[in-house]
């Protein structure tokens, strides 16, 4: 039997999947029955050494059977067993672009509906629009008449102007800045505290680097960085 408020979210990392776990259920009602990883083995995963590279000791991490107190199933046709489970929902989080665009696929495929994630703390002014399956962190801001597709991801305190187009898949990092009639295409990643001025276009796949100032468009699978920011290399 399908329970309607039941919801799968793929990906389990603690930046991303650890902290929306900490909200999502009291913004929208939902409940959050099991965590996905898309792989045919539990994740080698060195905890210690995790540990080591950061000062916080409060990052937690998924045994072989749960994550944060919920079922963690690893499957390469985990659409089958959520199917198995009854759940029909699935918030898509896995932090990879590719990836969580390969599975937004397999979601239309299989029928099942996407979920948002977005923070009771961001503003959404009149006229956006925003499609199911896309994470907006707290303090976001979401421009007059943007538009954000499905996939999308949209981290701390953004700041999305007026007429922005974000593309399937596309990630935004902290605190990044875009003025108005920006497009980000299809899994273009733009790193945390850039600044995109108006009317420029990071096509698909693109890299920006953080703290970068694109005064240009930036050309399909390449990485840019600077002030003002320069072609480095191709991805």
């Amino acid at each position: 039997m399908v329970d309607s408020k039941k919801v799968a979210v793929l990906g389990f990392q603690e930046g991303v999947a650890g902290q929306v776990d900490s909200w999502f259920e009291m913004a929208t009602g939902l409940q959050i029955s099991c965590f996905v990883l898309e792989a045919d083995d539990f994740p080698p995963i060195d905890v210690e050494a995790e540990n080591r590279k950061r000062v916080s000791q409060r990052m937690e991490y998924p045994t072989k059977g749960q994550y944060k107190g919920r079922p963690f199933i690893i499957a390469l046709d985990w659409a089958k067993h959520l199917k198995r489970l009854g759940i029909s929902k699935v918030l898509p989080l896995t932090p990879d672009n590719r990836v969580r665009f390969h599975q937004l696929e397999v979601c239309h495929q299989e029928g099942f509906q996407l979920i948002s994630a977005i923070h009771p703390s961001v503003i959404i002014l009149p006229g956006a629009t925003i499609q199911p399956g896309v994470w907006i962190n707290a303090g976001s801001i979401i421009g007059y008449k943007s538009e954000i597709e499905e996939g999308v991801f949209i981290n701390t305190g953004v700041k999305i102007d007026h007429h922005n187009v974000l593309k399937r898949c596309c990630q935004v990092d902290p605190g990044v800045v875009t003025a108005g009639n920006v497009t980000l295409r299809e899994c273009s990643h733009v790193h945390t505290a850039a600044t995109l001025i108006n009317r420029v276009e990071i096509g698909e796949d693109a890299i920006v680097g953080a703290g970068a100032v694109v005064l240009d468009s930036v050309p399909p699978k390449v990485v840019t960085v600077g002030v003002p920011s320069k072609v480095i290399r191709h991805v």
